[in-house]
């Protein structure tokens, strides 16, 4: 599975890579995520882990809420239809995508051990 649909960067299958170090301003035409007032990010549409949505939460280091072109660390909460969570993946933000570090979940990431 692609993920998101993005007409910038090609994605990794299953991973959120170009979304969370992409330099493209979320208010440009074609970008997969739309800026909320709070400062979160909101993807629409089939998700890797089954839900309908995703809120990506962009951190510091300190733990700040920050804009996505700041962050050293993402947070990207799967909601289904009816706004159940589904699953918590946890990354850092890198210049080449982010790092998978933990899923909320049992399963594995692929080519690594899951921390529990």
């Amino acid at each position: 599975m692609k993920f998101p649909v993005c007409e910038y960067a090609e994605s990794e299958a299953g991973f959120y890579s170009q979304c969370a170090s992409c330099p493209i301003d979320s208010s440009a035409s074609g970008c997969a995520l739309d800026e909320l007032e709070d400062g979160t990010y909101l993807f629409e549409g089939v998700t890797p882990n089954g839900g309908t949505r995703a809120l990506f939460y962009f951190i510091d280091n300190e733990g700040n809420r920050v804009k996505k072109r700041e962050a050293m660390h993402v947070e990207i909460h799967e909601l289904d239809e009816q706004d159940h969570l589904i699953t918590i993946l946890y990354g850092m933000v890198d210049p080449e995508g982010i790092i998978y570090l933990k899923n909320s979940g049992t399963e594995k990431a692929p080519d690594q051990e899951n921390i529990q």
